[in-house]
């Protein structure tokens, strides 16, 4: 073998073998040829081997840098946990996982909203909440043109101010008094609305109503008292005289149908199932505190919205006792009335079951917690009841009729302006905040100016107000 013929051998195996070889590795490999194929083999691949390790390295050590990168970039993203995912791992010792993962990935907050209110069931306090909400948002109220929907006719669009069923405007939050009527409540209210009300024990509520209603259900006026008119009804209940649905089954009016039905459970489950259609949410007036905690899960409202003081309630001395034969006299006499509340007071337990019994309790807890702060805040004596009379600032008076004393508060006299104006929310009687809500959303009615009822206590004409107190 010559030596070009070397050479070109020797280039050919460095080429092949190593690449770009470096000076050194090359005459040693020119030097290896003389002495044989063999060898020269050997030492190629012996520094190719070296070089490819040196490459090699490189690129590991690059490797392993960049995974380090890597994980270092994900350990730090791990340890920062989305909005979302804290609120989770907050609450889910005290939720039920499901539910909490359910809430907040759909969980938005409801701002159309239908509120039956029912009479002697604590919704004057519900309408508070609502009407707070709605103007701290800049909702629009479907309102009435007085303080009722027509009441106690059925509810017609055409009862609320402003409305025109082809372009009217588009409402928020419908809460007035009404006996409801879903075909016409669905012309004014958006397809999306959620409905909900609440019920009471009929008995109570037949206590309450008596008191209220006394000089307004003719029932009612030709009974001597109370007891007499719970041991023979028929005495006094005659069906065809206007008001005297105040004296029986007034749940059951409320919401639409006929109070003077005889009872059946075909014609009573009718009823119930019709609710169940048009209400997302049945309440019940003796868990309050568990209902509003229900309720806001429901609308996905933040605390404060729904905390409340309790408003239109009646003096302790003006309340009876009944006997057990009396509460049997009136669950019978009031027997659709008493379907209907087994049967939602049936539902609203489930409910919490599936809410979840440890949790409502955390969550009712933290309601009253809140509560309390915010009544040592605004009221005097930590939110002692006052009679109308001795309430100082009479636009904040409570509306009196029948019976009983309606108690109200007393704001502290040192808060903040902006305290001063959040707290005389919290407080204001429903006529009065109606007709604040009416002179914003219809500033240029003619008129005595409505936030005068507000301001100066100027209290309405009774012969329009008989259906308001609660208790």
């Amino acid at each position: 073998m010559n030596r070009t013929m070397i050479h070109r051998h020797e280039t050919g195996v460095s080429a092949y073998f190593c690449g770009s070889v470096d000076d050194i590795c090359a005459r040693r490999l020119k030097r290896t040829l003389r002495f044989g194929i063999s060898l020269i083999k050997m030492r190629g691949w012996i520094c190719c081997w070296v070089q490819v390790r040196k490459n090699f390295t490189t690129l590991f050590v690059g490797i392993i840098f960049a995974a380090l990168l890597i994980l270092g970039v994900n350990f730090h993203t791990s340890s920062e946990l989305t909005p979302r995912q804290e609120i989770l791992d907050a609450h889910s010792p005290r939720r039920n996982m499901s539910e909490t993962v359910k809430s907040f990935r759909s969980c938005q907050p409801k701002r159309n909203v239908m509120f039956l209110k029912t009479h002697k069931t604590a919704s004057s306090t519900i309408l508070n909440l609502l009407y707070r909400f709605g103007e701290k948002h800049g909702l629009t109220f479907a309102l009435p043109t007085h303080y009722q929907f027509g009441y106690p006719s059925l509810f017609s669009s055409r009862r609320v101010k402003g409305f025109l069923q082809r372009d009217g405007p588009h409402y928020n939050i419908m809460c007035n008094h009404m006996r409801f009527n879903r075909p016409e409540v669905q012309k004014v209210m958006p397809a999306d609305t959620f409905y909900f009300s609440i019920v009471r024990n009929p008995v109570t509520l037949a206590e309450s109503s008596y008191s209220y209603y006394k000089s307004v259900a003719p029932s009612f006026k030709r009974s001597v008292n109370f007891d007499a008119f719970i041991a023979n009804p028929w005495r006094y209940y005659l069906p065809q005289l206007h008001n005297n649905h105040y004296a029986r089954n007034l749940l059951w009016f409320d919401f639409g149908f006929n109070h003077n039905a005889n009872f059946s459970l075909k014609v009573a489950q009718a009823g119930v199932d019709e609710i169940q259609q048009s209400f997302h949410l049945i309440l019940l007036a003796e868990y309050f505190d568990q209902s509003m905690v229900l309720l806001r899960d429901a609308l996905c409202w933040p605390l404060d919205d729904i905390v409340t003081f309790r408003l239109n309630f009646r003096s302790k001395d003006t309340r009876r006792r009944l006997s057990v034969e009396q509460e049997e006299r009136l669950k019978q006499w009031n027997a659709m009335d008493w379907y209907l509340y087994q049967s939602f007071n049936k539902t609203f337990w489930q409910r919490v079951e599936r809410f979840g019994n440890s949790r409502m309790d955390q969550e009712v807890a933290s309601l009253q917690a809140r509560r309390k702060e915010l009544m040592d805040l605004c009221l005097l004596q930590g939110g002692k009841p006052a009679e109308a009379s001795q309430i100082l600032d009479r636009g904040v008076r409570p509306f009196q009729f029948g019976q009983a004393k309606i108690l109200g508060y007393n704001l502290n006299l040192n808060l903040s302006l902006s305290d001063k104006e959040y707290c005389l929310r919290m407080i204001m009687p429903e006529l009065q905040y109606k007709d604040l809500l009416d002179s914003k959303q219809f500033p240029r009615a003619e008129g005595v100016p409505k936030q005068a009822v507000a301001k100066e206590g100027i209290r309405p004409q009774a012969n329009v107000h008989l259906v308001l107190q609660d208790q």
